[in-house]
């Protein structure tokens, strides 16, 4: 075999040596991961007029626990809550109404202070830009103007002292539901609906995206999509909205620092300039709170839990005595319905009813006893 010339043998190995070396370089490259070559590059958006993108993290959600790397100390434990945190009561009120409970409740507690806002005053102390929205106007207001300084705890209410939205077992009571409160609850959960009751609003209540829901009771699901995508474009219009009426409830001062100050003036501007009247644009505010605090579109936390919870009001440890408070009830309310069947139009006894009345109205004291009772033993821890 004859060998190569001289010069044709130098090339082949300089030839031989690049390619060796250029194989071995896109080995290597091969092994080194891209990174972001594939990804779109995000473009702030203007600052001008903040439009939330998705809700705050759920209340009900917990962060995955991660268990850090041997050598790495361990991370520090979460700040013990506030022994006496600072609470804040929000007040919606018209000129016609007294809330001099919530100045009483404040005068005596030296970390709760009370502001009123009178919604149809505009020399008020304190009011708002404008009196539509019903209570949404007034807990936008404040969030706005004392964002910078909010207290530990902010809890959101009307103005009566007794109401049929009120709780039951709290006498339907405002003051009371105040006193009760554990500022515990709102701070580890953050969001808080001050009703335990499901009814109205729980479960399944508001339907934006069906057409044909109960616009008769429910005149709010009418406008409710349309609102939606307006205060939310770029969150899907979800198929139901339900949490209990009637717009009152606790919010940590945490959870609602988690939003920026220009979400709660978009939402405020979007209440101020909506063509819908006080009473709808209210009622579409009372279920939207719990997207916007809790991140859910559904929120109808177990009754017993949220009174024993949120209250203290526990039934010693014996749930089914709820549940058999309110069987009992309806049987009471069946022979109060009967009894009004057996009286006139002027509330006197029907002739020849006066013996069944009596029966009626004894099996109904006897009903009322055991309820009574069963109340008596509602605060027992």
């Amino acid at each position: 075999m004859r060998g190569f010339p001289g010069n044709r043998r130098h090339q082949l190995c300089v030839s031989l040596a690049v390619g060796s070396l250029i194989l071995v370089a896109l080995y290597y490259w091969a092994q080194v991961p891209s990174f972001g070559v594939s990804r779109p590059v995000e473009v702030p958006r203007p600052a001008s007029k903040f439009i939330p993108q998705h809700p705050v993290v759920s209340a009900t959600s917990k962060p995955q626990e991660q268990t850090p790397p041997s050598a790495s100390p361990s991370p520090p434990p979460p700040p013990s809550p506030p022994r006496n945190p600072s609470r804040a009561l929000v007040i919606a009120a018209l000129q016609s109404e007294d809330p001099s409970w919530a100045h009483d409740l404040a005068a005596h507690d030296p970390n709760l202070t009370a502001a009123v806002y009178t919604v149809d005053n505009g020399t008020a102390p304190l009011t708002v830009p404008k009196n539509k929205g019903h209570e949404a106007m007034v807990y936008l207001t404040y969030l706005i103007d004392h964002y910078d300084h909010l207290p530990d705890i902010v809890i959101f209410m009307h103005a009566h002292l007794i109401t049929w939205h009120n709780n039951d077992f709290l006498d339907a009571n405002s003051a009371t539901t105040i006193t009760h409160l554990r500022s515990d609850k709102v701070l580890r959960d953050g969001y808080m609906n001050l009703r335990c009751h499901h009814e109205p609003g729980c479960p399944d209540h508001i339907h934006p995206t069906l057409a044909g829901d109960d616009l008769l009771n429910v005149p709010e699901a009418g406008v409710m999509g349309k609102s939606w995508s307006q205060l939310f474009p770029n969150t899907p219009i979800p198929e139901v909205l339900s949490q209990p009426c009637c717009g009152q409830f606790a919010v940590s001062g945490e959870r609602l620092a988690t939003i920026p100050r220009e979400t709660y003036i978009f939402f405020r501007d979007w209440l101020l300039e909506s063509p819908l009247d006080d009473k709808i644009s209210g009622r579409v505010w009372e279920y939207l709170w719990q997207y916007i605090f809790a991140g859910v579109e559904e929120f109808c936390p177990d009754e017993y839990t949220c009174y024993c919870e949120g209250y203290g009001v526990c039934f010693g440890g014996r749930r089914e005595e709820y549940a058999r408070y309110f069987e009992v009830r309806g049987k009471s309310r069946e022979l109060e319905a009967e009894m009004k069947k057996l009286e006139d139009g002027d509330g006197k006894v029907l002739a020849g009813k006066e013996a069944q009345m009596e029966e009626v109205k004894g099996k109904w004291s006897a009903l009322r006893k055991v309820l009574d009772e069963i109340k008596g033993i509602a605060m027992e821890r």
